[in-house]
């Protein structure tokens, strides 16, 4: 049964094995009670040059990326009509995902997704927790 969702930022601390207090939250949860949006393992992707791909591809060892699918779809096309001056992003479709799913996204940037919680997002920060 899935818990949570990391956002991107949370990816990153894992890969670094830093802030311990993330690492002591994460290993509270049992593989497939915590996952990552197909988006945020695209931006995980990305840092492939700077961590190196066996280190990236280690996290599918503890998390499950779920696929961005229709009902994520119609959640951010409701989010972009609502904040139609808020420049549509990877936060957005985050947020979308995490709504979908019916999780708190857990962020280290509360502020970014702050918005989205008038729209049923949760938003949980395991940094200095």
């Amino acid at each position: 049964m899935i818990k949570r969702m990391l956002d991107t930022n949370i990816c990153i601390y894992l890969i670094n094995q830093q802030p311990p207090e993330v690492i002591h939250k994460f290993s509270e949860y049992r593989k497939g009670e915590i996952v990552i949006s197909a988006i945020t393992w695209g931006e995980v992707c990305c840092g492939i040059n700077k961590h190196g791909q066996s280190v990236i591809a280690a996290l599918l060892d503890y998390l499950d990326v779920i696929p961005f699918d229709f009902k994520a779809s119609e959640i951010f096309s409701a989010l972009s009509i609502k904040h139609p001056n808020r420049k549509a992003n990877f936060d957005r479709l985050i947020a979308a995902h995490a709504i979908a799913v019916g999780v708190p996204l857990v962020t280290n940037n509360t502020a970014d997704f702050a918005l989205y919680q008038s729209s049923g997002l949760a938003v949980e920060n395991w940094v200095g927790v």
